[in-house]
C-alpha cells in the first residue's frame, strides 16, 4: 500500500502483515505494531513473531512496515530525513523532517490502517532500531498515547548535541506521568561513543520514576550497533506486550500433548 506525505511530497509504501486468525475471525481486533525500516526489518520481524507466537508469549497482530515505494531507493538518505526530530548540521545528510514524519503518521497512516483493517485502537506499538529508535523516543515524548506501546533499540542518543536528554528534561518538569511500556536497549559491544550516550539516557529517565512507566532497561551483551536488532526486537515485543502474553501451553508445550 502506498501513502504520500502531503508535508514533504515523499511517497511512503506500508508492507502490512495480517496473522494467521486474520480472514476466519471476522470479529476479532488486534493489536498494531508499526516498525520503521520496514524495508530491511521485515523479514526479521516476520521470524522472530513466528517464534514468538509458537512460544506463546505475544498476542496475536498486525505488522506494518513504513517504508519507500520504488526501484533504486536510497533508503539512508529517506529515513535521515524521516526519522530525525531535528537538524544537525555537523552531520553529513539532510535530517530533520521527523515533526512531519510523526504528523503523517498520526493523521494518514494510523487512519488508514485502522479504517482498513480489524485494528484495534486502543492498543498501538511504535519501534525501531538506531534513527528508528531516536524517532520512537521522539514520538513517545511528543504524544505518549498515540501508540503507548515503544521500542527503541540502540537509538540515537547522541543526536542533536543531547536532544533527548533534553527533552526528556524538558517532559519531567512538566510531568511525573509517562505511561507507557518502553524497551531501551544498547549493544555492549557497539561503538562506545554511540553505546555511552544510550547508558546515560537509560539512567536519567530511570532516575525520574515517572508514575505508569513500565520501562525495560537493556543492554544486549557481545552486539554491535545491527547485531543488535534480532534480540532487541525479540525482547522488546516481549516486553511492550507482557501485559498481553497469552495463556496456555508453548506450541512445544502441545507437540508433548499438554493442553493447559
Amino acid at each position: 500500500m502506498q501513502l504520500k506525505n502531503e508535508l514533504t511530497g515523499r511517497d511512503h509504501e506500508l508492507i502490512i502483515f495480517l496473522p494467521d486468525s486474520y480472514n476466519n475471525s471476522k470479529n476479532k481486533k488486534y493489536p498494531v505494531f508499526y516498525f520503521l525500516d520496514g524495508y530491511w526489518h521485515m523479514p526479521l520481524l516476520y521470524s522472530i513473531y513466528g517464534n514468538l507466537r509458537y512460544d506463546n508469549v505475544i498476542p496475536e497482530m498486525i505488522m506494518v512496515g513504513l517504508s519507500y515505494p520504488g526501484e533504486n531507493v536510497n533508503y539512508d538518505s529517506l529515513r535521515m530525513l524521516d526519522l530525525t526530530p531535528t537538524k544537525w548540521y555537523e552531520f553529513n545528510q539532510n535530517t530533520g523532517d521527523g515533526p512531519g514524519f510523526l504528523q503523517f503518521l498520526e493523521k494518514s497512516v494510523i487512519p488508514t490502517i485502522e479504517s482498513n483493517y480489524r485494528a484495534d485502537k486502543s492498543i498501538r506499538a511504535l519501534g525501531g532500531q538506531s534513527a528508528g529508535g531516536l524517532f520512537s523516543l521522539y514520538a513517545m515524548y511528543c504524544n505518549p498515547e498515540l501508540f503507548k506501546r515503544y521500542i527503541a533499540i540502540s537509538p540515537a542518543a547522541m543526536w542533536g548535541q543531547n536532544y533527548l536528554f533534553l527533552t526528556d528534561s524538558a517532559y519531567s518538569k512538566l510531568t511525573n506521568e509517562l505511561p507507557v511500556r518502553l524497551f531501551l536497549s544498547a549493544g555492549g559491544d557497539e561503538y562506545p561513543a554511540f553505546r555511552d550516550p544510550i547508558i546515560r539516557l537509560q539512567k536519567q529517565i530511570e532516575s525520574h520514576q515517572y508514575q505508569d512507566l513500565s520501562l525495560l532497561n537493556f543492554v544486549i551483551e557481545g552486539e554491535r550497533h545491527t547485531g543488535v536488532a534480532a534480540e532487541g526486537y525479540t525482547r522488546g515485543l516481549r516486553w511492550i506486550f507482557k501485559d498481553m502474553a497469552p495463556t496456555g501451553p508453548s506450541g512445544l508445550a502441545k507437540a508433548f500433548g499438554e493442553t493447559e
